[in-house]
């Protein structure tokens, strides 16, 4: 698969802390390391220091946080952004990445 592997080393880490699991982050976490490119590592993590905005979704590299990430969402970001290296700017956090 060459697109995707022209994106590889990209980390995704999912928060799984309190709040987080409260809204489903363990079902996001789930289908992102069931569907995410190869050479794409996906994670779980503590807290992100976002709480009430989960789940979280932080793509590294590119110190991107996704906020509010859903079971259906991952699927537009692994589509947009990880494929066709297209940050989903609807869904970044306002907080970091003011919109």
């Amino acid at each position: 698969m060459a697109e995707s592997s022209a994106h590889s080393g990209r980390l995704l880490v999912v928060c799984q802390y309190r709040s987080c699991q409260r809204y489903g982050s363990a079902k996001v976490l789930e289908k992102l390391m069931a569907e995410a490119p190869c050479g794409i590592t996906v994670q779980p993590s503590g807290c992100l220091g976002l709480c009430g905005s989960g789940p979280i979704v932080l793509v590294m590299p590119d110190d991107l946080y996704y906020w509010r990430v859903s079971p259906t969402a991952v699927e537009v970001i692994i589509h947009q952004h990880l494929i066709h290296n297209q940050p989903v700017r609807e869904m970044l956090h306002p907080r970091w990445h003011g919109q």
